[in-house]
C-alpha cells in the first residue's frame, strides 16, 4: 500500500511577521501575503489529489487556506455537497504572544463574512472567501475553554505533547488512499515534524512564508509516528528557494516554549 501523505504548508506573511508586531491579536494578511497565497494557489502540484484539508483556527491560517487552495476547495466541493475544511486548534501556534492567540469563533466569523459576493463585486477580494461557510470549527468547539487561550494542551510547554497528539490523530484518522494538506505556522511546524535540523536560530523557523512541504505518515521501531519528508519535496526546496518575508517573529514565539534550545540535547 501506498504511505500516508500530507503537505504542510506554513501560512502566508501576517502583519505581525513586519517589524516584529507580535502584539497584535490574531493578525491577518498583509497585501503580500494575498499575493503569496496567489502564487501557491497557482504552483501548488496536488490539487487534483487532495482529499482532505485541516488548518490551525486563527484567521491567517484559514485566509492563507481559502485563498491559496481554492482550486482543491473547488474540485472537492463538486464532488462531495458535504466537504468540510477541518478548523483544528491542535495545529495552532507554539507561543502565548498576542499574535498567537486566536479569537472566538463568532469572531471568525463574523470578520469572514465581510467577505460577501456583494463585497467581492466591489472590491479586489480573493478567490476562495464564497468557501468560508465550509470551514468546520465543530474542533474548536470541543477545545473550550482551552481556546483560544493557551491554557491546558495548548499551553506552550505541553507544545511537545500536543504534536505527539496531533501526528497520533493524523496516523489513525487517515488512510493510505487519503491525501491531506494542513495550513499551519512556523514555529508549530517543526515540532509537528520533529524536524530541527534546519531550524533558524535567528527566525526561530526554517519554513517561509506559503512554503509547502511533503511527509510521509509511518511508524519507527518503537511504534511512535513520524513524518518523513519526500524526495519530490527535498528536491523542491532546493531548486525553487524562497525569498524571506519574515522579520523574525516566530522566533519569539518558539523561544517562549523552549523548543530552538532543547532539540539540540
Amino acid at each position: 500500500m501506498p504511505p500516508r501523505l500530507v503537505h504542510l504548508v506554513r501560512h502566508a506573511q501576517g502583519y505581525h511577521n513586519v517589524n516584529w508586531q507580535h502584539h497584535l491579536r490574531d493578525p491577518i494578511l498583509t497585501d503580500l501575503g494575498h499575493s503569496q497565497c496567489q502564487t501557491l494557489a497557482s504552483t501548488f502540484p496536488h490539487h487534483n489529489s487532495i482529499t482532505h484539508i485541516i488548518c490551525s483556527p486563527l484567521k491567517r491560517t484559514i485566509q492563507t487556506t481559502l485563498e491559496s487552495f481554492s482550486p482543491t476547495i473547488t474540485r472537492l466541493v463538486s464532488e462531495n455537497s458535504n466537504f468540510k475544511i477541518r478548523a483544528d486548534p491542535y495545529f495552532q501556534e507554539n507561543g502565548e504572544w498576542e499574535c498567537d492567540i486566536g479569537s472566538t469563533i463568532p469572531e471568525v466569523q463574523k470578520f469572514l463574512s465581510t467577505f460577501t459576493d456583494e463585497a467581492k463585486s466591489k472590491e479586489n477580494i480573493p478567490n476562495g472567501y464564497e468557501y468560508h461557510s465550509r470551514l468546520d470549527f465543530s474542533p474548536v468547539e470541543k477545545s473550550a475553554p482551552e481556546w483560544p487561550q493557551k491554557s491546558g494542551i495548548f499551553a506552550a510547554r505541553n507544545v511537545e505533547k500536543r504534536g505527539e497528539y496531533a501526528r497520533k490523530f493524523l496516523f489513525e484518522n487517515y488512510t493510505e488512499s487519503d491525501e491531506v494538506v494542513i495550513v499551519s505556522h512556523g514555529g508549530y511546524l517543526h515540532v509537528l515534524t520533529e524536524d530541527w535540523e534546519s531550524y533558524d536560530e535567528l527566525k526561530g523557523t526554517a519554513w517561509f512564508n506559503t512554503e509547502r512541504r511533503s511527509f510521509e505518515m509511518g511508524k519507527n521501531e518503537n511504534g511512535q509516528v513520524v513524518l518523513i519528508e519526500t524526495e519530490e519535496s527535498i528536491k523542491n526546496r532546493q531548486v525553487h528557494p524562497e525569498v524571506d518575508t519574515d522579520s523574525g517573529t516566530e522566533r519569539r514565539e518558539t523561544e517562549i516554549a523552549g523548543h530552538h534550545s532543547s532539540s539540540k540535547n
